[in-house]
């Protein structure tokens, strides 16, 4: 199993054959299983389970008074809850696995045991088991955090705010969605088992799902001159509706989407259309807050006789008054209470939409409430840019072979570095961690590296003091550094990545990603450091 420990689990056995019970904790106290409980009673599980509260259960099938499936019947684990339980037996009939898994058993031991085995399939349930709390966490800690900040910057409206606050709540949320999803990634690679994988799978989506989260997010507040790429209106208005979704489904308001197949590619900047549909279901969802129904509408349409994509979002509020319809889009005309809003965002969302060459108008009547209509001209057609990779491709699909390298990784967080030092080192690449800037500096004086993958944002000697030192006292080395960052709103920062041209990764990662990147430095033409 190696010689790392494990991370510390409680495990209990339930066994009515003593000498079961012996070897298995003989077998898990030698692998570094310290926190184990065992009982022949099955009687007693139910109470050692609500004291000891085990992440792993070791059951036998077939026991006097109880057997397996009654236990786990007893216990009545909830079925959001992922408590893995090993189910051990001699019967290793088709019947006997199936109303184990029917009960909610996750894996079998056929007896007798071979140690080797029970190690791993341990070792891989308490693996799965660990992934989903972290994902747990971090998931509550998303919503509350989306909600929180949702519902500040809706009062407010202080857009020039929104960036530094924005760039915090990604950087301390990008970190641990960096770890699970790479752990996911790395776990995925060597699970053979076909169930866990499935779990994996799942652990995956979800994971990604917070990290798109994230990014939707973000868009609220980008803080850099447009940028012009080819865009779907679809996806745009995906993301925007789900960065509000958790707040929306808890105040009751339905949201339809009626999205048509096929839509001509834009051209513009998707994150600022972001911020445009965001503010307009904000404002809809605020003018429904006295209203029965509460329904959202977006539809979009292709006008092919005018050439022109329309978005169309409609709400079931009160409706706008004539009187004040042709203001609405004027700066700092607002017919919110004094501290609830600036007035800025409607005349924000026009200025976008018509620096897109766009319009946007509103029809409303009395009680029936508001539609916004936008319209964007199609583009001329753009060259076609390079052709990249299929995700998941393998990296030596795309890219020459080369022979392993040495590389030093830099990161403050442990986790994080460990996922790529173990993500390269499965490639062939010997890997050395440095947890900063200064130690970092420190492994540079006394050995010769391939490629140097660091973190822009440590404590003490940060990616950047980090990239001028190797510019100055290790100059071959300046083209072969990769920057990792989860703060992708400071200004400076991007202009400083932009200033040394190196390629940068952004945090949650992806470990294809990684490695591709790491592979199409390595396999540059320039020759290595030479060795000290």
């Amino acid at each position: 199993m190696g010689d790392r420990a494990p991370a510390p689990s409680r495990i209990l056995v339930i066994d009515d054959e003593p000498g079961n019970v012996r070897l298995l904790e003989r077998f898990l106290t030698d692998a570094g299983y310290h926190d184990v409980q065992s009982t022949t009673d099955p009687r007693q599980a139910l109470a050692l389970y609500q004291t000891f509260q085990p992440d792993l259960i070791l059951l036998d099938l077939m026991m006097p008074y109880l057997d397996g499936v009654a236990v786990i019947q007893t216990l009545a684990i909830p079925e959001n809850v992922y408590l893995p339980v090993l189910v051990l037996t001699a019967d290793v009939t088709l019947e006997a696995r199936q109303r184990a898994l029917a009960a909610g058993a996750k894996d079998f031991l056929t007896k007798p045991f071979d140690r080797l085995e029970v190690l791993l399939r341990i070792k891989n349930l308490l693996d799965t088991r660990r992934l989903y709390l972290e994902l747990d966490r971090h998931n509550r800690s998303l919503e509350q955090t989306v909600e929180e900040r949702t519902q500040q910057f809706l009062r407010s409206e202080k857009l020039a705010t929104m960036g530094s606050l924005l760039a915090g709540v990604a950087h301390e949320l990008n970190n641990p969605l960096a770890v699970l999803m790479g752990q996911t990634h790395l776990m995925r690679e060597v699970v053979q088992d076909g169930a866990l994988r499935a779990r994996a799978d799942q652990i995956s989506a979800a994971a990604e799902r917070c990290a798109r989260i994230v990014r939707n997010f973000l868009a609220l507040a980008r803080q850099q001159p447009p940028e012009r790429h080819r865009l779907v209106l679809n996806e745009v208005v995906r993301e925007a509706v789900e960065l509000l979704a958790y707040e929306l489904r808890t105040d009751n308001v339905e949201v339809v989407l009626d999205l048509a197949e096929g839509l001509p590619i834009l051209w513009g900047d998707a994150h600022q259309l972001h911020q445009v549909v965001v503010n307009l279901v904000a404002n809809a969802h605020q003018a429904m807050r006295g209203s029965t129904v509460r329904r959202i509408r977006l539809a979009t349409r292709f006008d092919r006789e005018r050439t022109r994509v329309r978005l169309e979002i409609a709400d079931t509020g009160p409706g706008i008054p004539p009187d004040i319809q042709a203001k609405i889009f004027e700066p700092f005309f607002t017919t919110k209470p004094p501290g609830h809003g600036t007035g800025l965002g409607l005349s924000l969302c026009q200025g976008i939409v018509e620096e897109h060459g766009g319009t946007i108008t509103v029809v409303s009547g009395a009680g029936a409430g508001a539609v916004f209509h936008i319209e964007f001209p199609l583009p001329a057609p753009a060259p076609p840019g390079p052709p990249t990779p299929a995700a998941g491709a393998p990296v030596s699909s795309a890219l020459p072979p080369i022979g392993a390298k040495a590389i030093l990784v830099v990161d403050d967080e442990v986790e994080i570095a460990g996922v790529l030092a173990e993500a390269l080192e499965r490639l062939g690449h010997h890997v050395e961690v440095a947890s900063g800037g200064g130690r970092a500096l420190e492994l540079l004086t006394q050995r010769a590296y391939d490629l140097v993958i660091s973190d822009t944002k440590m404590p003490g000697v940060d990616g950047v003091a980090l990239y001028g030192e190797i510019a100055r006292r290790f100059p071959v080395l300046r083209e072969r550094v990769v920057f990792l960052t989860g703060d992708v709103l400071d200004p400076e920062k991007r202009a400083f990545i932009e200033r040394t041209g190196a390629p940068f990764l952004t945090k949650p990662f992806d470990v294809q990603e990684v490695r591709r990147v790491v592979h199409q430095v390595l396999a540059r033409d320039a020759p290595s450091a030479p060795r000290q």
